[in-house]
């Protein structure tokens, strides 16, 4: 067996590019050509309890939901979806009879740390395959890290992630996050890594973990044309190949390039996704994706201007996305005087030399 696999997590995290609506004869096509692609983890969509379902959706409400997309025929792949701390009961989770999803992958922040641990042991508890998502590990002092692994360790997932979640993790800090969970985890746990390319660094980081001298099973996700929200994840077409050309590997390329043409590349014409200054000054900044693409949105801020407001945020605001909070930043920026004497100059010169015509509503009473 290679130590290193695969996770294809395109149904999950591309969704957040298209509101997870791949549709349900896509959302087939797109795990039959993962399984003869030989990608080993699949990873289906999310688990929520938050939703109604639409079966063009793959986002799930329960098992039976999400059996109808996987095949009777398995090929010995590995199906999972994730579930994010607080979005699931879990008393609504069968036992584990392999009539659906093998795994659950659980999502948490540092904050519900405790709480989503005893949700894993629970899951564990049902039959499933528990794989421990730590997002935003390098929000965790080493310490609370170290805890994190040893709580890991009493609950014996089957996988323990590095997450990447702002796209911002250098080399030095991977592999400073990397020993540490070697040297600390139970050698039978594998060790995830679950990256996003808002730095460009997905690929130089996952071909890192790869190359590193260690005995460890490994697991990198991936997504096919790297569609994931803003900058994109770690394309599975790409690292495969390396893998080939590398270690050993024997993915066929083929049925991932027909998802892209087919499928995939439709998505991408609507909703572009992929490198962007705004993506790249939030993971400078170790921040929600959302609050670039918030700025980006408003349409009336230079690159500068998003990089000030950034500056303006609290660290203790930065890792979750708050929408009221970052308007309210967004306003303070703009009554700045500064900022409103550049927009009057700015507002001179197009209206120079032009014939003006003022609209008002009559005021009533």
């Amino acid at each position: 067996m290679n130590r290193v696999h695969i996770l294809d997590c395109t149904l999950r995290d591309g969704g957040y590019c298209n509101l997870w609506d791949f549709g349900f004869e896509n959302t087939k096509d797109i795990i039959s050509g993962l399984i003869k692609s030989n990608v080993e983890i699949i990873e289906c969509g999310f688990l929520t309890d938050k939703v109604k379902y639409n079966k063009n959706v793959t986002k799930f409400t329960d098992l039976k939901e999400l059996s109808s997309v996987i095949p009777d025929k398995r090929d010995g792949k590995l199906f999972v979806a994730m579930v994010n701390y607080g979005e699931y009961d879990i008393n609504l989770l069968p036992n584990y009879d392999g009539s659906s999803i093998d795994g659950i992958r659980v999502a948490f922040h540092k904050k519900d740390m405790s709480e989503a641990l005893d949700l894993c042991e629970k899951i564990k508890s049902k039959g499933y395959k528990v794989f421990i998502q730590a997002m935003v590990s390098l929000s965790y002092t080493d310490e609370e890290f170290l805890r994190l692994i040893n709580y890991a360790n009493k609950i014996g997932p089957y996988a323990f992630y590095i997450v990447d979640s702002f796209g911002m993790m250098k080399k030095k800090s991977l592999t400073r996050l990397f020993y540490m969970v070697e040297h600390n985890l139970n050698e039978n746990i594998w060790i995830g890594f679950h990256s996003h390319n808002n730095m460009q660094l997905a690929f130089s980081n996952a071909q890192e973990l790869v190359n590193i001298q260690t005995n460890r099973n490994l697991i990198i996700d991936s997504s096919v044309y790297g569609m994931g929200r803003g900058a994109g994840n770690l394309n599975t077409e790409l690292f495969v190949e390396y893998l080939n050309d590398n270690c050993g590997t024997e993915y066929n390329i083929k049925p991932l390039l027909k998802i892209i043409d087919d499928i995939i590349n439709g998505f991408y014409q609507k909703n572009y996704w992929g490198y962007s200054l705004p993506n790249y000054i939030s993971a400078s900044h170790n921040a929600h994706p959302n609050y670039a693409s918030y700025l980006d949105d408003k349409k009336t801020l230079t690159v500068e201007n998003i990089n000030e407001i950034f500056d303006m945020m609290d660290s203790e605001k930065s890792l979750e996305f708050d929408k009221e909070y970052i308007e309210e930043l967004y306003m303070r920026y703009m009554n700045r005087e500064v900022i409103q004497e550049a927009r009057l100059s700015e507002f001179k010169d197009k209206i120079k030399g032009k014939r003006i015509i003022l609209i008002a509503r009559k005021k009533l009473g």
